[in-house]
């Protein structure tokens, strides 16, 4: 199949794409049509990269798809997009593989003990992980000196600030990091893990990883191989 063929089921032909050559297309008709071919194929089987990128050839001007870009909002598009770009690349080799997101969960499981794994965006003097309950309420205060920028990762031995092991489940963190004049350094706190699966809903895209569901637009890095 080449780039003027049709994408899936005969949504796009040759023939549409003439009849839009001729007529032109506004960018929201342009942005409908591209978000129906992507819910419409088979997630098991994308189209091509080569082939994406020819029926973009199919419009005006790169200036115009500049824009579409642009305007495209978080949500349902976006994730789209995002989905079929990770399917076109590695959805095969995906499954094993160590996985990173944003989100600031943790999960202490029967062993007791978990890693919170955070970024911070300049050296930090003081950082403080204060770590919460479903409800809320402080569960343990953690506290690290002299950090540098990049990647950390904190050990909570699963234990609440009266020493008592807490029960088995989901527990947020919060990450506060200043430097030696006391101002604020950002910090995102990160999920680490093995990617266990993909899941689609409504068109939304879902990769499976420490038992919970994390959306494509939140990864920000997949590893060359598992953690073990």
């Amino acid at each position: 199949m080449n780039g003027t063929e049709a994408i899936t089921g005969g949504i796009y032909s040759s023939d549409f794409a003439n009849s839009i050559d001729k007529t032109g297309m506004a960018k929201d008709d342009f942005l409908k049509l591209l978000i129906t071919q992507l819910s419409h194929q088979d997630p098991m089987a994308p189209m091509e990269s080569q082939d994406f990128a020819a029926q973009l050839a199919q419009f005006s001007s790169l200036e115009q798809l500049q824009s579409i870009g642009s305007n495209i909002e978080q949500g349902i598009e976006a994730d789209l997009i995002l989905a079929q770009t990770i399917n076109n690349t590695m959805a095969a080799s995906l499954i094993g593989k160590q996985a990173k997101a944003v989100g600031d969960e943790v999960t202490i499981e029967a062993d007791g003990a978990a890693d919170l794994t955070f970024r911070l965006n300049g050296f930090a003097r003081n950082v403080k992980i204060t770590i919460t309950d479903t409800n809320g309420d402080t569960i343990r205060v953690l506290d690290a000196n002299n950090l540098s920028t990049g990647e950390h990762n904190l050990s909570w031995d699963g234990k609440n600030t009266e020493g008592q092991t807490v029960s088995e489940g989901t527990y947020h963190f919060k990450v506060e990091a200043t430097d030696a004049d006391g101002n604020s350094i950002s910090a995102t706190p990160l999920i680490v893990g093995n990617a266990t699966g993909i899941r689609y809903e409504n068109g939304r895209a879902f990769l499976l990883m420490n038992g919970r569901e994390v959306p494509f637009s939140s990864v920000v890095e997949i590893g060359t191989g598992n953690d073990g």
